[in-house]
Parts: C-alpha cells; sequence; structure tokens
C-alpha cells in the first residue's frame, strides 16, 4: 500500500503547526491529557517518528470546549484523507464515531490507560511502531455498535457490574493507579448483587435472567488482554451478548481460569448469545458503559449494530487483518495457549535462576570458611 498524503487543515483557526507542513503532513488529533505520560514528550515521539519516513505533523489538541468529534468534523470538511489520533479509548472512539460513513481511514497511535481498541485490533503500542502503521497499514472495515440515542462504541458496552467499575474507575483513580484502578474497583463490587434484566435479541422471545452484568461485545479482549468474548469478531455483522450471572468468588475465579484459557463462553457462570440489535430492560436505572465511558445510569439499553461502519489502519500481520474464515473462537484460544506458555517458559527460567542463584551462593559459603 502506498503512503498517504494529506491535505494541510487550516493552521490559523485550530491547532499548532511544526515548521515546514506541506504535502507530506499528517493530520493528528491528540488528547494531552490520555493516558499518564507527558503530552510534550507524546508529541516529540510522534513528530520525530514521522519525520524519519519524511512527513511533518499538526497536532490538533483536544479541550473541554472542542472534543475530538468535532474537530474532526472540521478535518474532513478540509479534506483530509486519513486521520491519525493519540489518545484513549475514549478520544479513539470520537474520532471513529465523526468518521462512520466516509471512506477516511483513521491510524490509531495508542496512548490511553487501556488501550483496549489497539489491543483488540494487533495495533502496536510503541509510538514509532504505531507511525509505521499508520503510514504503511491495510485498511480494514470495522463494524461499530450505536446505541438508540446515537452513541457509537468500538469495543465493548454493557449494562451493570461493568458500568459500577467504569464509574468507579475514574480519572483521579486512574491517574494515580493506572489500569489496576480497573481491577480495583472491581474486586471492590464482586459482591453486588444480581438484577433482574430482560434481554430481547433480535426478533427472538425475551430472556428474562438475573445478572451481575450483561455485556454487549464488538470485540473480545479486556484488560490484561483477557478474552471475555472470544466468539466476538469484529467484522461478522453480529454483536455478542454475555449475561454474567457469577455471585461467589470461587464462581468469579472459575470464571477468570475460563477466560485465561480462551474459553469464557463455555464457563457455567454465563451466558452467550449473538444478534444485530439487542434491547436490555431492569426494573430501576443502572449504570452504563461504553468502551471504558461512563454513559449514566438506565432502566433501558438498545444497541444495534452497524456493519462496516469505519476502515482503520492495521498491520499487515495483525490478527484482524488475517483470514477472516478463521473463527474468532479458535484464534482466542490459540492467543491463549502463546500466552500459557510464555508464563510458563517465564516460571520456568525463574526457578532455574532461583537454582543456579541458591547454588552459586552455597559454594561461596562453602570457600569463605576457614
Amino acid at each position: 500500500m502506498q503512503q498517504q498524503t494529506l491535505t494541510q487543515p487550516e493552521t490559523e483557526q485550530r491547532g499548532e503547526a511544526l515548521p515546514g507542513v506541506g504535502d507530506k503532513c499528517v493530520f493528528v488529533v491528540f488528547n494531552p491529557v490520555s493516558g499518564r505520560s507527558d503530552p510534550d514528550e507524546r508529541k516529540k515521539a510522534i513528530s520525530d517518528a514521522l519525520a524519519r519516513h519524511g512527513y511533518t505533523c499538526q497536532f490538533i489538541v483536544t479541550s473541554e470546549e472542542r472534543g475530538a468529534k468535532a474537530l474532526t468534523e472540521e478535518a474532513i470538511q478540509d479534506g483530509v484523507d486519513l486521520v491519525a489520533v493519540s489518545g484513549g479509548d475514549g478520544t479513539v472512539m470520537e474520532v471513529l464515531h465523526a468518521l462512520v460513513g466516509t471512506d477516511i481511514p483513521v491510524a490509531i497511535l495508542p496512548a490511553g490507560t487501556g488501550n483496549l481498541l489497539s489491543t483488540n485490533l494487533g495495533i502496536p503500542g510503541a509510538v514509532p511502531d504505531a507511525v509505521e502503521v499508520a503510514l504503511s497499514g491495510l485498511p480494514y472495515s470495522l463494524d461499530l455498535a450505536r446505541s438508540s440515542e446515537g452513541r457509537y462504541f468500538a469495543i465493548m458496552g454493557g449494562m451493570g457490574l461493568d458500568g459500577k467499575v467504569i464509574e468507579e474507575a475514574d480519572r483521579e483513580a486512574k491517574n494515580r493507579l493506572g489500569v489496576l484502578a480497573y481491577f480495583w474497583a472491581a474486586a471492590k463490587n464482586l459482591s453486588r448483587r444480581r438484577e433482574a434484566v430482560v434481554i430481547r435479541l433480535d426478533d427472538r422471545p425475551p430472556l428474562r435472567r438475573r445478572a451481575k452484568s450483561v455485556l454487549i461485545a464488538n470485540m473480545g479482549k479486556i484488560t490484561g488482554g483477557l478474552e471475555a468474548l472470544p466468539t466476538a469478531a469484529p467484522d461478522d455483522g453480529l454483536l455478542d451478548v454475555a449475561i454474567v450471572k457469577a455471585r461467589t468468588f470461587w464462581q468469579w475465579l472459575r470464571l477468570f481460569g475460563y477466560a485465561v484459557l480462551g474459553r469464557t463462553q463455555e464457563a457455567p457462570e454465563i451466558e452467550v448469545y449473538q444478534a444485530r440489535r439487542i434491547r436490555l430492560t431492569s426494573r430501576r436505572p443502572e449504570p452504563v458503559e461504553f468502551d471504558g465511558e461512563e454513559a449514566g445510569r438506565m432502566s433501558s439499553l438498545t444497541v444495534e449494530v452497524v456493519p462496516s461502519a469505519v476502515r482503520v489502519l492495521l498491520p499487515k500481520d495483525a490478527p484482524a487483518a488475517r483470514d477472516t474464515r478463521e473463527p474468532p473462537v479458535m484464534v482466542a484460544r490459540r492467543s491463549a495457549r502463546n500466552r500459557l506458555l510464555l508464563a510458563g517458559g517465564a516460571v520456568l527460567a525463574l526457578t532455574v535462576a532461583g537454582v543456579l542463584g541458591v547454588r552459586a551462593w552455597q559454594r561461596l559459603r562453602r570457600r569463605s570458611r576457614p
């Protein structure tokens, strides 16, 4: 694929441009408060990586007054043919929302706390590698999910426990604990009671359940790379629905074990379905989240899939860019096996190192004796 040339946006109106901005300029929507890195250092890393390929860049910085969606819409009007975004999943989702229905691809330069979208799509986290993908990656058609309120999400949304976790893992907690903020919030709320919920999938008869959480997924990986829903695929025109019913600590532990093995859908604590349109109804308002962003509390939530909604640039060897005839469940199991092999290798290496260290220490002690 040839490198893409970008049209220069109106610098005077909306941002700061590096010297020499011209035909080979990359338009970067930049969120300065994403993640925990220094924004100036992040800017320098991006501009240096682009310069090595003969490109300059224009950073259009988000603010409370002008978010990523509005800035991207202005860029579209200026005629750009590629948008890069440096930020977390929330910022990336705003950009994707603006690009729905266009043929303009987006290049993701991950800079958030979780970066779940880039994790699911196989986009590297290091700036030089992500920039390489931005300039030479392959365009990939990605489904999105859309709520009845017109809000889009790319990875996963839900009602119940996951929404409560996002409520408590706020910006302050993430700045202090990083990705551990999610685990801490989850641990505090595992004992949260199950709520009665009615799930309607397309035109099928309603399902009535008591659940800790109901997840709606376009992609399956969550924090830590765990396969929460291995059956989810971002290009199949379907959304996966998981009804989570775990109550006790041991049930959660068993569910976690299935996730580590890439077999979450087989756990007895969960029910998994697929549909194009999902409606959830609860007796009382429950916390809702989309892609790790709070969406308020609702007693009714309707979500539908938008097939091939946007185009994202991916590495040529990214799992999502490979032959889509391989079932996502098989991909998840292979990834799980690889993780276990790596973990086993690390444990073995540490064990051998420990044994050798103890023996070396024993030899030194013997030699030091009179």
